[in-house]
């Protein structure tokens, strides 16, 4: 049925607005404004507060916590394997598995591990790079392989699609782009914050994606670590001593997300200065060039022989690049804590405190 003018004026008359009287006008006028919807910038302590998570830590903390890792190690060493004995016989792929990347020839390690003056700093040194190895984002090597990395793999494959192609964050023979970098400086505190619960809180459940990770490191060291194993551990105690060796990469993995969640990058110096100072090296790496560093170097040297008073067990820990991408010299304030040499520890493990000072209950307790 057809409808007349009258009729559809009527009906446009409904749907057209309606001009507001002046007591409306006042009425609307008194009412509180809509809160605008467009979201708010956020802050690192925002999202950290919102997540029940810390905030960034202070140089003096995560000296304290990277000691911490260090005495762990030591504490291990100390407890489950013996100095004494007669140099044993391994094998080059049981130590090359054990020491992937250490630019000391096999033959110069199987020296030292014989050596029973030398053979427990040898030994913390294999656990020690075994870790900080796979702890770092912005690292070539096996840190940046989701298949070994200390850190969670969903992250390094995250982290690896920011690098592709002309990419915003890899790190190329030109300066890094310091915009960029200040994003990624962003996005690490963000995606920390929102994995506390699963890597922090709670952390090595069946369902934490480091596991496989962790397991395969003790699988490359462990064949190497058996060899010097306490004749209590090799009959009866070995499970405990496995399970002692699986808590302390374990402890390694929650330090590695701890750097990763914090404002600035981080890299571990295992250059040896007084190889440097002796002459033993061809060129001397760039101090200021966050590139030179990050490769996988111990001494940077190639073919010629370390002392044991040269060779170094265990790094310090620069902060290479701040929250806004700008480069950092070293200096006290971006340099954590003091190499450590073989000849500085050779036969003084026998001080250690116990080891059960440093289980991953208490009181170190890195990355919670």
């Amino acid at each position: 049925m057809e409808r007349s003018k009258s009729d559809r004026m009527s009906l446009l008359r409904k749907i057209k607005p309606q001009k507001l009287s002046s007591e409306d006008l006042e009425l609307r006028s008194s009412l509180p404004a809509r809160p605008s919807r467009v979201p708010k910038p956020w802050s690192p302590s925002q999202v950290t507060s919102t997540c029940g998570t810390e905030g960034p830590l202070s140089g003096a903390e995560l000296l304290k916590r990277f000691s911490g890792l260090h005495d762990v190690i030591v504490a291990h060493v100390h407890k489950h394997y013996s100095q004494d004995g007669a140099e044993k016989g391994i094998s080059q792929s049981v130590i090359e598995h054990a020491s992937t990347g250490i630019s000391l020839p096999w033959p110069q390690i199987l020296g030292l591990l014989g050596d029973g003056k030398t053979r427990m700093a040898m030994l913390t040194m294999c656990i020690a790079w075994t870790i900080l190895s796979r702890s770092l984002l912005l690292k070539l090597g096996t840190s940046n392989s989701p298949g070994s990395t200390f850190l969670p793999p969903e992250i390094v494959e995250c982290f690896q699609s920011f690098s592709l192609g002309k990419g915003a964050v890899t790190l190329g023979k030109g300066e890094p782009n310091a915009v960029n970098f200040a994003l990624l400086s962003h996005w690490k505190q963000a995606t920390a914050a929102l994995c506390h619960k699963a890597y922090v809180a709670d952390a090595f459940t069946f369902f934490d994606a480091r596991t496989v990770n962790i397991e395969r490191a003790l699988k490359d060291l462990d064949p190497l670590l058996a060899t010097y194993a306490k004749p209590d551990d090799v009959n009866h105690g070995k499970d405990a001593r496995v399970d002692d060796l699986r808590d302390v990469l374990r402890l390694g993995a929650s330090f590695a997300f701890t750097l990763f969640g914090q404002p600035c990058f981080w890299k571990f110096d295992w250059r040896s200065g007084r190889a440097i100072a002796h002459g033993k090296t061809e060129t001397e790496p760039d101090s200021d060039s966050f590139l030179s560093t990050t490769t996988t170097n111990v001494a940077a040297t190639t073919s010629i022989g370390l002392t044991t008073e040269e060779i170094v067990v265990w790094p310090s820990l620069v902060r290479a690049m701040d929250e806004d991408g700008a480069q950092l010299g070293e200096c006290d304030d971006t340099v954590l804590g003091k190499k450590k040499y073989v000849g500085d520890i050779a036969g003084k493990l026998g001080s250690v405190p116990g080891y059960k000072a440093y289980s991953l209950a208490a009181p170190i307790d890195i990355g919670r």
